[in-house]
């Protein structure tokens, strides 16, 4: 390719990213076509700034676009139309990531909207609880504005706990406006470890339902005003000590739960039973005492 053909339309290079004035779809293909041949490039990302389009460009882009190869695919304007979104989200492959740099109106809602790779919307407020019940396999989802409170993410983990699927690798929710994030709230019911370094600012669970998934073990982070809730396969990735503690952890309060159970129904009947049942209690607990270096239990 002759480099001549960005010299009339470059513009300027900030941080590593090349701008360039407009150009024709033709022209835009052209250089792509170039560069790709030119240049070894493993993910390709478009962004398209739709307030700058108008809707049939917008539409002719996207239909270029989607006979290519690319990662990641961002649509950037003010405020997006329902239908254009719609069109956009049914058009695009579920192995995308898909960012949505807008606005978008409170009546939206789409059964693919967290179902791709990762998702990015910069406006949230459309989406409901159900919503995040259908994540299922996604890498990371972004939700910058939301109307989910602490409730609706503890009902959220507690589904996320329970289901037979892996959902997420990792979200990130900003809670509503003014709501004032309660970790207890948030992680109520759960069993939990936190690391005694990291003060309360995070916190270990492990899924209730093992099943058919590998990501069973849950970190949940407070960076700010967001939540961070991640899902982790200790047995492919650096959790396995916070799975054998958690694993410890459950065992332990299970044994508990029969010991009381057994004092409660049976009022002194049983002692055999019981006295079995204390012996795996203070084995648990021994364990523990050995493994646990790092949790506040």
């Amino acid at each position: 390719m002759q480099m001549v053909q960005l010299r009339d339309i470059y513009q300027q290079e900030i941080d590593e990213n090349l701008y360039l004035g407009h150009v024709s779809l033709k022209g835009m293909f052209s250089i792509y076509s170039n560069l790709t041949r030119l240049f070894s490039c493993p993910e390709i990302n478009w962004i398209l700034r739709f307030d700058e389009l108008k809707t049939e460009e917008f539409r002719e882009y996207i239909e270029r676009i989607l006979s290519t190869e690319f990662r990641q695919f961002t649509a950037r304007g003010k405020s997006i139309s329902n239908d254009l979104l719609t069109e956009l989200m049914d058009k695009m492959p579920d192995k995308a990531t898909i960012v949505i740099d807008s606005n978008i109106r409170s009546d939206y809602s789409n059964p693919k909207a967290l179902r791709f790779r990762s998702v990015d919307y910069k406006d949230a407020r459309w989406l409901k609880l159900e919503d995040l019940f259908s994540i299922r396999n996604s890498y990371i989802i972004k939700l910058k504005r939301t109307n989910f409170d602490c409730s609706d993410l503890n009902e959220f983990i507690h589904y996320w706990s329970d289901c037979e699927e892996d959902m997420i690798g990792q979200i990130n929710i900003t809670l509503k406006e003014e709501t004032r994030i309660d970790k207890k709230e948030i992680l109520k019911n759960f069993i939990t470890i936190c690391n005694n370094k990291s003060g309360s600012r995070h916190a270990f669970i492990k899924a209730r339902n093992m099943g058919n998934r590998k990501r069973v073990v849950g970190k949940f982070e407070i960076f700010e005003n967001e939540i961070r809730f991640s899902a982790w396969d200790p047995f492919k990735e650096d959790y396995l000590y916070e799975y054998l503690v958690l694993k410890l952890v459950h065992q332990k309060r299970s044994c508990e739960e029969k010991i009381r159970k057994m004092e409660n129904e049976y009022q002194g009947l049983r002692k055999a039973e019981k006295r079995k049942f204390q012996l795996e209690l203070k084995e648990f607990e021994r364990k523990l005492a050995v493994l646990n270096r790092d949790f506040d239990i």
